[in-house]
C-alpha cells in the first residue's frame, strides 16, 4: 500500500477516485485482462533496458532487486523486469524444445533463481520475449515439447522474419497447423517455471494479432497470473484487440535518445503530449497506455534540466500510465530519487483516472483528471522555450464558485482561488496541483483523517436532496476487493465497530433515488497507530538566498510532526554534530534562514518524523553549499601536500636535534677515517 501522503483533505484524495470494477473469470476468452485479473492500477517497477541494455547479468538484476526492495517498494514499485540479451544467439543455441537459450555466463544458476531471488524481496519478476520460432530451431527441427511436431511442421518461412529489434533470424509460426499453439505452450510454462510474473511480448505489429492470441492462450493455461505488456508503437486503430489480449501496450517508439550519450532527451519526452491526449479514451483498470521508462534519477546522463525531469514523471503520472524505472539503480541522484517517490504524484498515476486534455495551445498545455470524489488533479505545462503563465479556469471544470488549491510537488496548500489558478512556468516546467470546490459535500472523518478510534467509528456526509437512501461501502482496500461493510440505510450515518489498529479503510457513499444510485464519493481514513513514522526516505536542500536554504522531503504515513537537525561542516571534512534547528513542523517543508553562505562551509541537515507513539530514525543527509568535486580534490591536495611539508620539517628539526649539533665535537683521527665519539 502507498504511503500516507498527509492527513488532510487536500492531499488524500488523490488515492480514492475511481470505480474500480473487478474483472471476471470468463473460462473461455483469451482476453489478458480478464483471465489474468491483474492490471487493476497502471504496474510500477523498473526496467533493465535504458540502464544495462546489452549486459544483463544474474549479479546485476538481483543488485537492482535489492534497490528496488530498499527504496522503492514501500511506494508501490513492485516488478523487477529484465529485458533483452539475456539468451543466446537463437540464431545457433536454443533449447532442445526450439525456446531460447538462457546465457549460462551471464545467468549461472538460471532464471528460476533469479525469480525466486525477487520474489523473496516481494518484488514481481519480469522477462522479455519476441514473436515467432527461432532459426536455430528450424535448423535443427526440435520437437515441441509434449507432441510429435517438430519446428518444421509449423514454421511459414513464406511470411518471412519478424521484427526483433536487436536480432534477426525470428519466423513466423502458421497457427493453423497441428504443434504451433502447443509450441507456444511450451515457451509459456517455461517463463512459468521460471517465476514470471510479467511478460513484454515485443515487436509486436498488427499482422502479428494471431501471435498474441496464440500467447494469451498458452499463458492463460499455465493457470499463473502474468501481466502481459506489447511493444512497441502499437496501432491506435486496433485498439479493442491489445485491450482483449493484453495489460499494457506501448503508444510510441522508445523513450531512449539512441545514438547520443545521454538515456533520452526532451524531444523524446514531449512527443508523448499527443500520445497521452490520444490514447487517454482506451485505458482503465485491466489494461493501460504505456508511455515506456522514467529515465529522471541518472543526473546529466538523463539528458534532461530539473524542470524537463518534472514535466516528464508529471505527465506519466496524470496520463496514468505505467510508472517504470529506467534509470541505472546503482548510480541514483537525490533529486531523481525525490521525483519517483513523491506520493501524492503517485497517488495521481495510481488513481485509476487517465488524464484528459483540457486544452493546447503552441506552447501550452492542461490535462486533468476528475476524480469520483469531485476533486480534480490537474497538471499545467508550458512545452515553450520561455517563461510563461498557464491558467486554468474553474468554469471550464465544471466547478462552481471558489476552490482550495494543493501543490502536489511541494506538498503545500496554496489557499483559496476564487475562479481558477494561474502559474508563471520557466521553459519546459509544469506544475501539478489537487483542486476541490469549497462546496464540496462535507464529511466525517475528513478524507484522510488519522488516529480514527477503530472501536467505534461514525462516517457522516452531507444529506443530498431528492434521496430515498444511501449505499455505503466500507473495504481494507482501494478497489473495494476486500469489503468490511455493505449496508443500504436511510440517514447520511453509518457507525462502525471493532476495526483493525494501523490499518487505513476505504468507504464509498452513493445516495440512491427512484432506482438510480449515483455516487457522492470515496473517502478514506486511518485508524490509530500503534508504531513510531518511517523516516523520510529523502530530503532535498536548495540555497534560496545568500543567507536562506530551502528544505523539502517526502511526508512519512501517520507522522503527527517533523524535526529537522543541522550541523556545519569546514572545507576539511570537520564538523559538529547535529543540532534541532525547527520541531513541530506539520508540513514537510522548511526554510533555514540561519544559514549564510560562507566560503569553505556546507550545511547538512536531517530530519525525524514523530507521533503519538515514538520518533523515527534519521532520515539520509541532505547537503548544500557543499564544495565541487574538482574544489574538493585541490583542497585535499593542499592539505596533502602541507601534512608532508610539516612532516618533512618535523623530521628534519627532530633530526637537527638528536643529531647532538649543538655539542659538536671533531672526530677522533681527524683527517684519517673518521670515528665519532
Amino acid at each position: 500500500m502507498l504511503k500516507k501522503v498527509i492527513s488532510s483533505l487536500l492531499t488524500c484524495t488523490f488515492i480514492l477516485a475511481g470505480n474500480f470494477p473487478i474483472s471476471i473469470l470468463e473460462p473461455e476468452e483469451v482476453e489478458a485482462s480478464t483471465y489474468n485479473n491483474l492490471a487493476q492500477r497502471p504496474f510500477m517497477g523498473w526496467s533493465s533496458w535504458s540502464s544495462i541494455r546489452k549486459k544483463p547479468t544474474e549479479e546485476n538484476i538481483k543488485a537492482a532487486a535489492d534497490i528496488m526492495a530498499a527504496k522503492f517498494k514501500s511506494h508501490g514499485y513492485e516488478y523487477v523486469n529484465l529485458d533483452d540479451y539475456y539468451q543466446l544467439d537463437w540464431t545457433t543455441t536454443v533449447d532442445k524444445y526450439g525456446r531460447w537459450a538462457v546465457d549460462p555466463k551471464k545467468f549461472p544458476n538460471g532464471m528460476k533463481a533469479v525469480g525466486d531471488y525477487i520474489h523473496k524481496k516481494g518484488l514481481k519478476f519480469g522477462l522479455y520475449v519476441t514473436l515467432g520460432i527461432p532459426k536455430g530451431a528450424i535448423d535443427q527441427n526440435t520437437p515441441i515439447e509434449g507432441t510429435p511436431y517438430h519446428a518444421k511442421d509449423i514454421v511459414d518461412l513464406s511470411k518471412g522474419q519478424k521484427v526483433s529489434f536487436n536480432f534477426d533470424n525470428m519466423y513466423a509460426i502458421d497457427y493453423s497447423k497441428p504443434g504451433a499453439q502447443e509450441y507456444i505452450d511450451s515457451w509459456a510454462r517455461l517463463f512459468a517455471s521460471y517465476g514470471v510474473d510479467y511478460l513484454k511480448i515485443d515487436g509486436v505489429r498488427n499482422q502479428d494479432i494471431p501471435d498474441i492470441e496464440a500467447w494469451a492462450k498458452a499463458l492463460k493455461k499455465t493457470g499463473r497470473p502474468i501481466h502481459v505488456e506489447l511493444s512497441n508503437n502499437l496501432d491506435i486503430n486496433h485498439i479493442s484487440t491489445w485491450q482483449q489480449l493484453s495489460n499494457g501496450w506501448r503508444t510510441d517508439h522508445d523513450v531512449e535518445a539512441y545514438g547520443t550519450p545521454t538515456n533520452t532527451n526532451w524531444k523524446k519526452v514531449s512527443r508523448r503530449f499527443s500520445d497521452v491526449a490520444n490514447w487517454q479514451p482506451h485505458a482503465g483498470p485491466g489494461g493501460w497506455n504505456d508511455l515506456d521508462s522514467l529515465n529522471v534519477a541518472n543526473g546529466s546522463k538523463d539528458g534532461l534540466t530539473e524542470e524537463e525531469k518534472r514535466s516528464y514523471v508529471s505527465l506519466w503520472a496524470i496520463a496514468a500510465s505505467h510508472f517504470v524505472i529506467g534509470s541505472d539503480l546503482s548510480k541514483l541522484d537525490d533529486y531523481g530519487i525525490s521525483l519517483l517517490t513523491n506520493d501524492e504524484i503517485i497517488g495521481a498515476n495510481q488513481s485509476g483516472i487517465t488524464g484528459k486534455r483540457l486544452f493546447k495551445t503552441e506552447d501550452l498545455q492542461v490535462f486533468y483528471q476528475k476524480l469520483q470524489d469531485g476533486s480534480y488533479n490537474i497538471g499545467l505545462f508550458n512545452t515553450g522555450t520561455s517563461t510563461q503563465q498557464v491558467t486554468v479556469n474553474w468554469s471550464d471544470l465544471d466547478i462552481d464558485g471558489p476552490a482550495l488549491v494543493h501543490d502536489m510537488w511541494s506538498h503545500q496548500d496554496l489557499g483559496k482561488k476564487d475562479s481558477g489558478f494561474t502559474a508563471s512556468l520557466a521553459s519546459h516546467d509544469s506544475r501539478m496541483i489537487h483542486v476541490v470546490s469549497a462546496s464540496s459535500p462535507a464529511v466525517s472523518p475528513n478524507s484522510g483523517e488519522i488516529e480514527v478510534d477503530p472501536s467505534n467509528v461514525s462516517l457522516n456526509w452531507d444529506a443530498q436532496a431528492g434521496a430515498d437512501s444511501y449505499h455505503v461501502l466500507v473495504a481494507a482496500d482501494p478497489i473495494f476487493k476486500n469489503i468490511v461493510s455493505d449496508q443500504t440505510i436511510s440517514s447520511p450515518s453509518i457507525d462502525l465497530a471493532d476495526l483493525e489498529t494501523d490499518t487505513r479503510y476505504y468507504w464509498k457513499v452513493s445516495f440512491v433515488s427512484e432506482g438510480t444510485e449515483k455516487q457522492i464519493g470515496i473517502y478514506s481514513f486511518h485508524t490509530k497507530m500503534t508504531t513510531a513514522p518511517d523516516s523520510p526516505d529523502w530530503v532535498l536542500a536548495n540555497r534560496k538566498n545568500k543567507d536562506s536554504i530551502t528544505l523539502s522531503w517526502n511526508p512519512t504515513f501517520g507522522t503527527a510532526s517533523y524535526t529537522v537537525y543541522r550541523k556545519e561542516i569546514n572545507r576539511l571534512g570537520l564538523s559538529s554534530s547535529y543540532k534541532p534547528i525547527a520541531s513541530n513542523l506539520t508540513n514537510p517543508n522548511y526554510v533555514d534562514k540561519t544559514a549564510p553562505q560562507r566560503k569553505g562551509t556546507h550545511y547538512s541537515y536531517v530530519v525525524t518524523a514523530k507521533n503519538a507513539i515514538g520518533v523515527s530514525e534519521k532520515s539520509p543527509e541532505a547537503q548544500t553549499d557543499k564544495l565541487s568535486f574538482s574544489t574538493y580534490l585541490a583542497v585535499l591536495l593542499i592539505g596533502f601536500i602541507l601534512v608532508i611539508s610539516l612532516t618533512i620539517i618535523a623530521i628534519v628539526i627532530k633530526k637537527y636535534k638528536t643529531s647532538g649539533r649543538s655539542n659538536f665535537r671533531k672526530p677522533k683521527n681527524f683527517g684519517q677515517e673518521e670515528v665519532w665519539d
